[in-house]
């Protein structure tokens, strides 16, 4: 409010006090806003690292703080251009209301899920063990639902952040497929019915070997699918990689 006095009371201002930039930017770093965009779509130890400097550094001369103000900054400007995005309908009104309520990781995440979480879909299609390890994001969902144990042994795996490696082994000859898809969400009126959210998957590469690396928009019910034969004990190393939709692709 201070700064706004000074800055709305015309031609005639007076000097800026020397400490009012500095509270300015960092009032400007530590909202919800910056942080919830800016962790969007970079890691947040990136954020996290920047904050560190507060006790050890003068704040105004710490350029990492203008970088990821800047940056954001940048990032907002083209998601508000980008009006027929699917990712944000109407980012001026998310901004200013929806990033303002959020305080935590889990509110952020919560509110973009949707948008940002792929899954991958594993399937034995024969009777046997079948195990999802080395999974390369510590904060995937693995699950085991009953409907995917028909015949054969499912799990679906979820991920937000934007890259994935995990290894699948069988005990036993078969056939594992792949499905990579959208979350399924149900609309509040009609649980029968799905909302549509898109995926892009830039890449996926299974046991070294490249099976796309463009652009592969897919949603639930539209899945990218890929099979392969295996031998019991062999191990299948799987690579996935995606991004928000673009409604452009």
């Amino acid at each position: 409010m201070q700064a706004e006095k000074i800055l709305s009371s015309g031609k005639n201002n007076p000097a800026i006090p020397g400490g009012l930039p500095k509270a300015c930017l960092k009032a400007t770093f530590e909202s919800s806003k910056t942080f919830g965009l800016f962790t969007s779509y970079f890691d947040e130890e990136l954020y996290h690292y920047a904050a560190s400097f507060y006790d050890t550094h003068v704040f105004g001369c710490d350029r990492r703080i203008y970088s990821i103000v800047g940056v954001t900054r940048v990032l907002e400007d083209v998601e508000i251009s980008q009006r027929n995005h699917p990712l944000y309908r109407d980012m001026q009104r998310y901004l200013e209301q929806d990033f303002s309520t959020i305080h935590t990781d889990a509110q952020l995440i919560n509110k973009l899920a949707p948008y940002l979480t792929a899954r991958v879909d594993a399937k034995l299609r024969v009777e046997g063990d079948f195990q999802i390890f080395n999974v390369s994001d510590n904060r995937a969902k693995i699950t085991k639902p009953a409907w995917f144990q028909n015949n054969g042994v499912g799990y679906v795996i979820t991920s937000y952040v934007g890259k994935l490696e995990f290894t699948a082994k069988a005990a036993v000859d078969g056939q594992i497929a792949f499905f990579l898809r959208g979350v399924d969400v149900r609309r509040p009126e009609d649980n029968s019915k799905r909302i549509i959210y898109w995926i892009d998957y830039t890449k996926m590469t299974v046991n070294g070997r490249t099976l796309f690396d463009k652009l592969m928009p897919t949603w639930h019910d539209k899945p990218y699918s890929y099979s392969l034969n295996v031998k019991a004990g062999e191990e299948v190393k799987v690579q996935v990689e995606w991004l928000p939709h673009r409604s452009d692709t």
